[in-house]
């Protein structure tokens, strides 16, 4: 892509920040490439409530399963992080952590009484044991699948329903290529190369409910050497994977699909653009599965999932439309689109603190195909396409300049 002629190139203050604004074009390239949010800071409170949340589903497990003294630990970890979680942030979302402060306090007393006393014959009126066993919810227990068609008859309720124990290996392989045009800047065209990652899961439990808590460890992340890739841009990408594999972490979805909460380990002292690829690797993991339906559906039915989500520094409403293409005892293929639309906003970018943005357009479309057994909770193959377009207002050392990027992405998924 050339420059345009009515293009002006930046001066003073702007023009010396052209290496700052290069090197955050190509911070947007990995971005774009992980479909994920600008990484959480640490003491971020929804980071926070979701590395509390984690440790909840775990406890739950735990307690459920028998054990009660790591379920004890375990809900005792999470009432620190939520502890910091209010200390660094008092005014956030006060009504969802007084319910899991009060969640916590009622089953860490519970199960501490239970540890100092065995049980007698049951427990008395003013034992926390005797109050209702509340469950937790987050965010993404409020979304809904809302069923628009049933489809054919036979109709069949779908749920995932892997055992504890079961192993899955995940490997997925993305492309992507984009257009980036600012005003004083030659435009660019880059092809990135291909990333293939693989994971390792294995589902640690299965709760009463169907929430199924899982471990993964990640391996391999290859940049594939393709001639007429970015040389520059294969290097960025092959520094910001390096120390990769072998990075673990744990999670929770439901049995509809719906995932509660990931969360990786992060070794002392990583390089910063490792911990941005976990950070953003985290919150992708829990969108891999399809989100199912609470009723039962047949052959051509569709629903309709609505969600707001976060991608570089943007809120975005995205709106997800299924189709149930055919079931084979188990095994579910399904077809759907994806609209992505975010309304003008500013955004925050940590990396260039000097800068501010201003989101005046965000449109991005897709399509694709999943086939999965319900037997696993992760997907066993599928592909799809997404392109968007991306156009911000920029104030570099007081000139405003436009920023016009866009994106065409694809991605395979192949599970075994």
């Amino acid at each position: 892509m050339s420059k345009s002629s009515d293009q002006k190139p930046l001066s003073g203050a702007a023009a010396r920040r052209r290496p700052e604004l290069a090197k955050w074009l190509s911070g947007l390239v990995i971005l774009a490439l992980l479909m994920a949010s600008w990484p959480a800071r640490a003491d971020d409170p929804e980071d926070l409530y979701q590395r509390m949340y984690i440790l909840i589903q775990q406890a739950d497990s735990l307690d459920a399963s028998g054990q009660s003294g790591p379920a004890l630990a375990k809900y005792r970890e999470a009432q620190s992080v939520l502890r910091h979680l209010k200390e660094e942030n008092p005014k956030w979302n006060t009504d969802a952590v007084g319910y899991r402060s009060n969640y916590l306090a009622g089953r860490i007393a519970a199960l501490a009484a239970k540890a100092a006393k065995p049980a007698t014959g049951g427990p008395t009126g003013g034992s926390q044991e005797a109050q209702p066993d509340a469950k937790p919810s987050s965010a993404v227990s409020a979304l809904q699948a809302r069923v628009l068609e049933a489809g054919a008859e036979p109709r069949k309720v779908l749920r995932l329903h892997p055992q504890a124990g079961d192993k899955q290996t995940l490997s997925l392989t993305m492309k992507i290529s984009t257009d980036i045009q600012a005003a004083g800047m030659p435009g660019q065209t880059m092809k990135l190369p291909a990333i293939k990652m693989t994971m390792d899961t294995t589902v640690k439990s299965v709760s009463a409910e169907g929430d199924i808590l899982y471990d993964m460890t990640m391996g391999n992340a290859e940049v594939a050497g393709e001639a007429d890739a970015n040389p520059q841009i294969a290097q960025l990408l092959k520094s910001a994977f390096s120390g990769f594999k072998g990075l673990s972490g744990s999670g929770t979805t439901s049995d509809r699909g719906f995932g509660k909460g990931t969360e990786m380990k992060t070794p002392a002292g990583a390089d910063p653009q490792l911990r941005q690829v976990v950070d953003q690797v985290r919150e992708s993991f829990g969108q891999l599965s399809v989100p199912l339906p609470e009723e039962a559906v047949g052959p051509g039915a569709r629903w309709e999932v609505k969600m707001a989500v976060k991608a570089q520094g943007m809120t975005i409403d995205q709106t997800s439309v299924y189709q149930l293409v055919s079931i084979e005892g188990d095994r579910v293929t399904v077809k759907g689109t994806v609209e992505q639309r975010a309304s003008n906003q500013k955004i925050q970018n940590p990396a260039m603190p000097g800068l501010t943005f201003d989101l005046t357009k965000m449109a991005g479309k897709g399509s694709g195909d999943m086939v999965f057994d319900l037997t696993r909770f992760l997907p066993g193959e599928g592909t799809s396409t997404f392109t968007s377009e991306t156009v911000m207002g920029m104030n570099a050392g007081g000139q405003k300049t436009t920023l016009t990027t866009k994106t065409t992405q694809n991605v395979r998924i192949e599970g075994k």
